[in-house]
């Protein structure tokens, strides 16, 4: 049973991460536009956050030190409160957008009016966080989300190019028509590798290691998790592009809603599919909103060292409750402006990259210490890989906004 619990926290954690409302229409515009030319960006997000997720989870057991409280004995103070007040930001920022994106399936499904909707959401999430424990949580919306393997059969279905498609994963294809697509593919590259190394992703899987009370005997399973997870949450955004390219590019149409790129999934077998990808976006944006919201809170106490955990009583935990309860409210409030959720999502994640480097660094250099982590240090081989992978973080995070200011946020 344990076992199965901690699967299903790298299922939440990589849904969640990985196919957020961000990163369904993303990835499916980014097909629109290149094909399968930005497969590498997938492949390599994706072994980038096995590397620093596993790290975070044995950091987590080992030294019972969860991701902000790395950030905070390693960065100090200041530079610690710098990055503690960006990420909470950018959590507030990414729950807003998929509040409104929750609020936008409902109304697809009911008809009924999206303000009313995203209030009675937020209020009903709020209450499943009250009322259920961590592992709950992780069961109801990790379980829920794997709804979204029918992007995958849908995109299997349209028979793609498998010879093109495998060719990609290698950046050989890059556009040379002109400056502007070249600019654009840049961008959506960034965006891409951004969108699957969300820190909110570490964030939530360190802090749920110690909620499930992993030993240093659950190592195992902890690369079993976090490989797992990722890769699933990767395949689901392969078909997201996939589906891009095969759908939306060969109609010249570039897809600028949610209810569009959802379409997509059921493209295939028409209204059959429809409700269970309208379902399964549903459970996978509500999993990335309960995520950032219960990151935020763990960031919070984690830095100024207060108790917090999910598994424990709201009153024995009164700030870490608030923060939680807090960023929900604020998050309904951004969305109920009106603000369109995308426009939240492109900021969400190209901001993102900027606080990677100072997320993952410090990581990098407790799990590479020896007199804390013993024998469960870095080996040398996963020391330069991580390594390798802060510095191209660090170059896609300079990147990041001259890009999306050149390309006008991707508009083509």
């Amino acid at each position: 049973m344990k076992k199965l619990v901690g699967i299903t926290l790298g299922i939440m954690t990589a849904l969640g991460g990985f196919v957020d409302l961000g990163q369904i229409v993303f990835t499916t515009q980014a097909g629109a536009l290149f094909g399968y030319r930005l497969m590498w960006a997938i492949l390599l997000g994706t072994v980038g956050i096995i590397v620093y997720m596993e790290m975070c989870g044995r950091v987590a057991v080992v030294a019972h030190e969860p991701v902000f409280s790395v950030v905070r004995t390693r960065l100090g103070f200041r530079l610690g409160l710098i990055t503690l007040i960006a990420s909470n930001l950018l959590n507030l920022i990414t729950c807003a957008a998929e509040l409104g994106g929750i609020a936008i399936i409902l109304h697809l499904l009911t008809g009924w009016p999206e303000r009313l909707l995203l209030v009675a959401a937020t209020l009903a999430l709020g209450t499943a966080i009250l009322l259920l424990n961590f592992e709950w949580i992780e069961r109801t919306f990790g379980l829920s989300g794997l709804l979204m393997i029918m992007f995958a059969i849908s995109a299997i279905t349209l028979h793609p190019d498998w010879n093109h498609l495998a060719r990609a994963l290698l950046p050989t294809h890059i556009p040379s028509t002109s400056s502007r697509q070249v600019l654009l593919y840049a961008y959506f590259a960034v965006g891409i590798f951004s969108a699957m190394l969300m820190v909110y992703e570490v964030h939530f899987y360190s802090s749920g290691a110690i909620e499930e009370d992993w030993t240093t005997k659950d190592l195992g399973e902890n690369f079993m998790v976090s490989s797992l997870g990722s890769l699933l949450g990767s395949l689901l955004t392969v078909a997201l592009l996939v589906l891009g390219a095969l759908v939306f590019q060969p109609r010249r149409i570039f897809p600028e809603t949610l209810s569009s790129t959802i379409v997509a999934g059921a493209f295939p077998f028409a209204q059959k599919a429809l409700v269970v990808c309208l379902l399964g976006a549903l459970a996978c944006i509500a999993g990335a909103a309960v995520e950032t919201a219960l990151s935020g809170a763990y960031n919070i106490c984690q830095f100024f060292n207060l108790e917090w955990g999910k598994n424990r009583s709201a009153k024995s935990v009164p700030v870490f409750t608030a923060a939680w309860i807090a960023m929900f409210a604020l998050g309904m409030v951004i969305a109920l402006t009106g603000v369109r959720p995308l426009q939240l999502v492109n900021i969400s994640i190209i901001f993102g990259m900027l606080i990677m480097p100072l997320t993952y660094y410090p990581i990098l250099r407790l799990a590479d210490d020896k007199n804390v982590m013993g024998t469960h240090v870095n080996s040398k081989f996963v020391t330069v890989i991580g390594t390798l992978f802060l510095v191209l973080i660090t170059i896609a995070a300079l990147a990041a906004i001259p890009l999306m200011i050149l390309t006008q946020s991707g508009t083509p």
